[in-house]
């Protein structure tokens, strides 16, 4: 058997930690510093660097059954599972919408996007260059912002192809080279300026969502275009710096790093039943709530490790179907899998 990179299973697992709680204190009182300050921290560079190590683990092409079977499927059933909780528990007004995600189901679907576009992409000169630049001026476009994730699956698309192209040995030779207390050094660095940008409360931080174009954030194209590359620059740098401090052998975190798959798709059906309440945890004053939502965080995460929710992640992301599988082989499919390289291997 293949040995584990325990490395990758470890920045997962932290990964994983800052997604469920950058999602759960966002709800924090608008005053409250600590939790603004924390959220520009989280991020500056936490999907971005899932969606790098998503790419370095995407380096195998994969057939269009692997990938309707392992993201469009699961992505089907998250969105109903939305649906019946926003509108049957929740009393909330929505729509069941294939097309317009769910709070942090988009990148279910931007990552079928990418492993299908990417063999083709992959072949144009200069094709990381055209990504960056696709991801500076989508924020100019007047794209929908949650249509088919456009906006989102355009800016964060280098970070993906950075994440292909990457050699293994990279991170490994900066390690190597690069102690650990500069590494900490840049760290702390690069989050004083971010606290400081926080607390100043010029700019928006969801100049990091990806999804929301110059206009909404208030920006002319110009400074909205500087600012997206001042924000690829610091994701970029705090990728492969916390890829330096992370811990390269097993731990007790290393097993959250497996299960990171369970953990993003359900979390956001507990947010939505926690953040009903957040009227009365916001007047409990700012260390009180800052407790709560820290807590509640760990909780929800402690609780999606268990095996229940990972069996049925498991289940929804291999749920057979051998007449889709029968028909990705014939026709335009077929075509269009010759073309992405997958050939006539076993879809």
């Amino acid at each position: 058997m293949k040995e584990r990179d325990y490395l990758f299973d470890n920045y997962k697992a932290f990964l994983i930690v800052l997604v469920v709680v950058g999602h759960f204190i966002e709800v924090a009182s608008d005053d409250n510093v600590v939790m603004e300050t924390t959220k520009w921290i989280i991020f500056s560079f936490h999907m971005p660097a899932f969606v790098f190590i998503s790419g370095y683990f995407s380096k195998k092409t994969q057939g269009i059954y692997k990938l309707l079977q392992q993201l469009v499927v699961p992505y089907l059933v998250f969105e109903i599972l939305y649906y019946i909780l926003y509108t049957y528990i929740l009393n909330r007004d929505t729509e069941l919408a294939f097309l317009y995600p769910k709070f942090s189901l988009w990148y279910l679907l931007a990552m079928f996007m990418w492993k299908m576009i990417t063999p083709l992409f992959r072949r144009l000169p200069g094709y990381l260059w055209i990504a960056f630049v696709l991801g500076l001026f989508v924020g100019a476009s007047s794209l929908d912002d949650n249509y088919l994730t456009l906006p989102r699956m355009f800016t964060f698309y280098p970070f993906f192809l950075l994440g292909m192209d990457l050699d293994r040995n990279r991170i490994d030779l900066l390690r190597a080279r690069i102690r650990r207390m500069w590494a900490f050094g840049i760290f702390l660095a690069i989050n004083a300026f971010l606290a400081w940008v926080a607390v100043s409360d010029r700019i928006s931080i969801k100049i990091f969502y990806g999804r929301y174009d110059y206009e909404y954030l208030g920006l002319s194209v110009p400074m909205g275009i500087a600012l997206r590359a001042a924000c690829y620059l610091i994701s970029y740098i705090m990728i492969y710096v916390v890829a330096i401090m992370i811990p390269g052998a097993k731990n007790s975190l290393s097993a959250l790093g497996q299960k990171t798959m369970a953990i993003y798709l359900f979390h956001g059906l507990i947010f939505a039943v926690f953040r009903r309440g957040e009227i009365w945890y916001q007047s409990l004053g700012e260390i009180v709530e800052d407790a709560i939502l820290v807590e509640a965080s760990i909780g929800t995460i402690w609780l999606l490790c268990q095996r229940p929710f990972v069996a049925f992640t498991d289940w929804v992301t291999h749920i057979p179907m051998p007449l889709l599988q029968k028909i990705a082989n014939f026709g335009f499919i077929g075509h269009l899998e010759k073309l992405r390289g997958v050939g006539q291997q076993k879809l």
